[in-house]
C-alpha cells in the first residue's frame, strides 16, 4: 500500500464493532455506545474526562456547523498534537492540510459520519524513515446536544508505534 487512505466507512454499534487495530478506538466507542444507552448519540455534557484519561491524549472534540458545512477542532489531545506538530485547536478542518491526506478535507470523513447518523471508522497509511510503511487508525462518533441534531463529535486517532527519528520525518500540519 502506498500513502493514503485504506477506507473509511461508518458502522451501526448496535449491530457490534468493526474489527479494530487501535484499543483506544475500540475503548471510544465503547464508552460512546455506553453513554448513549438507548438514545441515537449521547451528548457533550455526557462526557466524563476522568473516565476516559487514558484516551485523552488521542481526542479531539470538534463542533459542527450545518450552514454551510463546517467542523471547528475545540480540542486536540496532545499525542495528536505531537504527532501534528503543530495544535489547531481553535482552528476549522478546510483551512489545515494534513501529512496523511495528500490535499483531502477532513471534513469529509465527519460529514459521512453527520449524514449516516453513526460512528465512522478510518485507517490511513503513509511512508516514513525511506520506505517504512505505517499505519493510523481513527474512529469518530457524533454527540447531539438536543438528542437530534449533531452539533459535535469526538474522535480518537492512534498511531502504529513511531519513534522520534520517524516522527522527526514527518512534515508539520499546516495552513491553507
Amino acid at each position: 500500500m502506498s500513502d493514503g487512505f485504506d477506507g473509511f466507512e461508518t458502522f451501526d454499534p448496535a449491530s457490534g464493532l468493526p474489527p479494530m487495530r487501535s484499543a483506544r478506538c475500540t475503548a471510544l466507542v465503547e464508552y460512546w455506545n455506553a453513554l448513549r444507552g438507548s438514545r441515537p448519540f449521547p451528548s457533550r455534557d455526557d462526557i466524563d474526562p476522568a473516565a476516559i484519561k487514558a484516551l485523552l491524549p488521542h481526542v479531539m472534540m470538534t463542533s459542527i456547523e450545518h450552514d454551510p458545512f463546517r467542523v471547528f477542532y475545540r480540542l486536540v489531545g496532545t499525542e495528536i498534537v505531537r504527532f501534528a506538530k503543530f495544535d489547531f485547536t481553535n482552528c476549522y478542518a478546510d483551512s489545515l492540510r494534513f501529512q496523511d491526506t495528500e490535499g483531502a478535507d477532513w471534513a469529509d470523513f465527519y460529514r459521512v459520519v453527520i449524514e449516516a447518523r453513526r460512528p465512522g471508522l478510518g485507517l490511513s497509511y503513509w511512508i516514513v524513515a525511506g520506505n517504512l510503511q505505517r499505519w493510523i487508525e481513527f474512529v469518530i462518533c457524533p454527540l447531539s446536544s438536543d438528542g437530534q441534531v449533531i452539533d459535535r463529535c469526538i474522535a480518537v486517532e492512534d498511531y502504529e508505534h513511531l519513534n522520534m527519528v520517524e516522527i522527526d520525518t514527518l512534515p508539520p500540519v499546516s495552513t491553507q
